[in-house]
């Protein structure tokens, strides 16, 4: 292992929790043999540098508190970067469900307060759309929506 490659790594690493198939993507702009991963890998796991459960911890609570996501859509961009089924059932223990809703109901009436024109059947299936674009179940949405409208 190339001691400068393994600096550079470990730099990506430390700037921010990253997964697996980032460190594998940054593997290949570095262009290294692919035969040479596996040995990087176990190194910055070793070494405390990588650690998945880690980063899907730290994403999905970075994601809810200040991107407003829902489960939906963080799950979605888990499942993008290859995290495992085992580790996506553990993500939302730091998250307690009260705050989930309460997250929600926010969203909601922050939208409504934005929307000045349109009907009332307009307005709720714009809410609507925009809390099911952020991930948020369809259940929880209209539960909510029917107290606000």
């Amino acid at each position: 292992m190339d001691s400068k490659v393994l600096n550079q790594l470990a730099r990506y690493c430390a700037y921010q929790e990253r997964c697996v198939s980032e460190i594998k993507q940054k593997m290949k702009s570095l262009l290294l043999d692919e035969s040479d991963h596996a040995d990087y890998l176990s190194w910055l796991s070793e070494n405390n540098y990588l650690n998945e459960a880690r980063f899907v911890e730290l994403y999905v609570r970075s994601k809810f508190n200040q991107k407003h996501w829902g489960r939906n859509k963080i799950m979605f961009e888990l499942k993008k970067r290859g995290i495992p089924e085992s580790m996506l059932s553990n993500a939302w223990n730091g998250i307690e469900h009260a705050d989930y809703l309460d997250q929600l109901a926010h969203i909601l009436q922050k939208k409504k307060a934005e929307l000045k024109a349109g009907t009332k059947q307009q307005k709720y299936q714009k809410c609507y759309a925009f809390a099911l674009s952020k991930g948020y179940e369809s259940n929880l949405i209209v539960t909510h929506l029917k107290g606000l409208f």
